[in-house]
């Protein structure tokens, strides 16, 4: 996985590559409309999480529902905007890179799942 955060501030976005990225259907969490395995990316900033799938998509903090950690195939960061029937998905090979970016996101102010920051607790 590739992670680094810029040392010009606290603020500065988080760039990671997760294993895969996906889009899929709300409430249906093994359907992918979309993925890249390619060139997936997930970059964390101080107001909105951008995610390649086969574009990119910006999905602001206040536009989130809590995002979740699941263990389905890996290590898995859904993220669901609160207007719309997509989602989507960032996985990571281990705990320990989803707790980086989970912790980046709590940093960040995004709305985390309750029972997802017993992970990083």
């Amino acid at each position: 996985m590739n992670d680094h955060r810029p040392r010009s501030g606290n603020n500065d976005a988080i760039v990671m590559t997760p294993l895969a990225t996906f889009s899929g259907l709300r409430r249906f969490p093994l359907i992918a409309l979309s993925h890249n395995s390619l060139f997936p990316s997930l970059v964390i900033g101080p107001q909105a999480v951008t995610i390649r799938v086969l574009r990119r998509h910006v999905l602001a903090y206040d536009d989130l529902m809590p995002v979740r950690l699941s263990r389905r195939l890996g290590h898995r960061l859904t993220f669901a905007p609160r207007q719309g029937w997509r989602d989507f998905t960032a996985s990571f090979a281990s705990r320990e890179e989803a707790a980086k970016a989970l912790a980046a996101l709590v940093d960040f102010g995004a709305p985390v799942d309750g029972d997802s920051l017993a992970l990083i607790a």
